[in-house]
C-alpha cells in the first residue's frame, strides 16, 4: 500500500533477478546455453514453435521484414497510434508505412481501417496489441488471408495477454516483444521474436548469429538501474524518495522519469550499425528465466488492478474509459483514460499523489518525422491529445486502486 503516493510504474525487477544477474555477469556472461534455454522457455510460454532473442523490438521488426521477403517499394500497414521506431524502421529500408486508424476506446488496430488501407503493394500488417490489449485477431487474420497479407504481431506491451484463450504472439505469422525495465517483464534490455514458420525462424537466427556482443557495461548498468527503481518505487520508500524528485521536477517543468526512460524521436537513414553489435547476453536470458517464473503472478496483479479501475471509473462523467475487443483478455500494461482537459487533469491527480503520464506513443499518421507518409487518422489524433495513463502496476493493492478512483473523481470535478 502506497498511502496515497502512487508511482506511475514499478519494475518487475526483484532481488532474485538482481542476484542472478550479478552471478551470471561474474560467472558466464556470454553463455549461449542460457540464451537458448530462455528462448525455448519463452516459446513454450507463448505456445509458439520458435523463439529467437534480439537486441530490440525495432531490430526484431527489421529482421522479420527481411525474413518475410518484404522489400523496398512494398507497403506495410501500421496503426496510426504506435511507437515512432516501427514506421521509422520500415522507412529506413525503403518500405512504405501505410497508417490505419485504431479504435477510439480500444486503442488497437481497427479491422475496417486496416482493410481500407490495403493496396496491391501491401505485403504485411502490424496489429499492435497496445497497452496490453489484444487486437481483434479473427477479423484481422481473415482480412489478411483474403488479400494474401502477412501478419506481424507487435507484442511489445502485451507479453502474456490472450485472445480467445490463445497467447498474443501466436496469432499471426510472426511476432516481436521487448523487455525493457518499464515493461511487464524485463530482461534489463533486449527483445524476442516468436514464430511457427521454420523459414522465418532460420532467417532470423542466421542474422542474429552474425551479430556481436556490445559493451558488458550496459548490462551491468541496466541491472543497477533496475535495482534502484525497485527500491525507489517500493511502497515504504516511494513517498520519501522518487515522489519528491517527481514533485520537484514538475515544479521545474520537467518529468524525470520520462527523461530517464524516454528517447528522442528520430528518423533512421538506414539500419543503425549498433543493432548488429548488441547480441543478447546470458545475463539478460538469466533474468528472463526468473521473470517467466513470476509472469502469471505479475500479470494477474495487473489484471486485478485494471478490472478494479474499469469498474470504479465506468460511470465517472467527463472521462472516457477503455474498451476491449470481443475475445481480448488484456493484461493492463497501461490503463488509459481520455479527458478533453488532459493536462489539467494530470496536474490535479499529481496534487493528490497519483503520478501519471501521457505515455510514449505518437500519432505517427500525422507526425513531422513522416511527412511523405502522412495519412491522418482521427481516432489516433484524439487519443494522443486526450489520453492519460493511470497507475496499474503489480505493487498496487485494493486500497491504492480505491485511492486512484477517488482522486480521479475529485480531479474531474476540479477541472470541469
Amino acid at each position: 500500500m502506497y498511502h496515497g503516493r502512487i508511482p506511475r510504474f514499478s519494475p518487475s525487477f526483484s532481488p532474485a533477478e538482481a542476484f542472478v544477474s550479478a552471478r551470471t555477469l561474474l560467472q558466464k556472461p556470454d553463455d549461449v546455453a542460457t540464451v537458448a534455454e530462455f528462448e525455448a522457455t519463452f516459446a513454450r510460454f507463448i505456445g509458439a514453435k520458435h523463439a529467437v532473442m534480439t537486441p530490440s523490438a525495432r531490430y526484431a521488426f527489421y529482421l522479420l521484414l527481411q525474413a518475410m521477403g518484404i522489400q523496398a517499394g512494398d507497403e506495410v500497414i501500421i496503426p496510426g497510434l504506435t511507437y515512432f521506431a516501427i514506421p521509422s524502421m520500415a522507412a529506413a529500408t525503403g518500405i512504405k508505412p501505410v497508417f490505419a486508424d485504431v479504435g477510439l476506446r480500444t486503442h488497437v488496430l481497427d479491422p475496417a481501417a486496416f482493410e481500407a488501407a490495403i493496396t496491391p503493394k501491401t505485403k504485411a500488417v502490424v496489429p499492435t496489441h497496445l497497452y496490453g490489449t489484444p487486437c481483434d485477431m479473427d477479423a484481422i487474420n481473415a482480412i489478411a488471408k483474403k488479400h494474401g497479407i502477412q501478419v506481424i504481431e507487435d507484442c511489445a506491451q502485451s507479453t502474456g495477454a490472450r485472445y480467445k484463450g490463445k497467447r498474443a504472439g501466436n496469432l499471426g505469422d510472426a511476432s516481436y516483444y521487448t523487455f525493457g525495465l518499464t515493461k511487464n517483464i524485463t530482461t534489463l534490455s533486449g527483445a524476442m521474436i516468436t514464430t511457427n514458420d521454420d523459414g522465418i525462424a532460420a532467417s532470423v537466427r542466421a542474422a542474429m548469429n552474425a551479430t556481436t556482443h556490445g559493451p558488458m557495461e550496459r548490462a551491468a548498468k541496466e541491472a543497477v538501474t533496475g535495482l534502484a527503481m525497485m527500491f525507489a518505487t517500493h511502497p515504504m520508500l516511494y513517498p520519501w524518495t522518487l515522489h519528491q524528485a517527481i514533485v520537484l521536477g514538475n515544479k521545474l517543468g520537467k518529468d524525470p522519469l520520462h527523461e530517464r526512460f524516454g528517447e528522442a524521436e528520430v528518423r533512421y537513414d538506414g539500419v543503425p550499425t549498433s543493432f548488429a553489435k548488441a547480441r543478447p547476453r546470458a545475463v539478460q536470458a538469466a533474468v528472463g528465466m526468473k521473470q517467466i517464473e513470476r509472469i502469471e503472478a505479475l500479470n494477474g496483479a495487473r489484471i486485478r488492478n485494471g478490472r478494479a479501475l474499469d469498474e470504479a471509473l465506468a460511470n465517472v462523467g467527463g472521462i472516457v474509459t477503455p474498451e476491449y475487443p470481443l475475445g481480448a483478455e488484456p493484461i493492463y500494461m497501461s490503463f488509459v483514460v481520455h479527458h478533453p482537459k488532459r493536462d489539467a487533469l494530470m496536474a490535479a491527480l499529481r496534487r493528490r499523489g497519483v503520478d501519471t503520464t501521457t505515455g510514449y506513443m505518437s500519432d505517427c499518421s500525422d507526425h513531422p518525422l513522416f511527412p511523405e507518409f502522412r495519412r491522418p487518422q482521427p481516432n489516433a489524433a484524439t487519443i494522443i491529445r486526450d489520453q492519460l495513463h493511470l497507475p496499474v502496476h503489480p505493487r498496487m493493492d485494493a486500497k491504492d486502486t480505491t485511492h486512484i478512483a477517488e482522486a480521479v473523481r475529485q480531479a474531474v470535478r476540479e477541472v470541469g
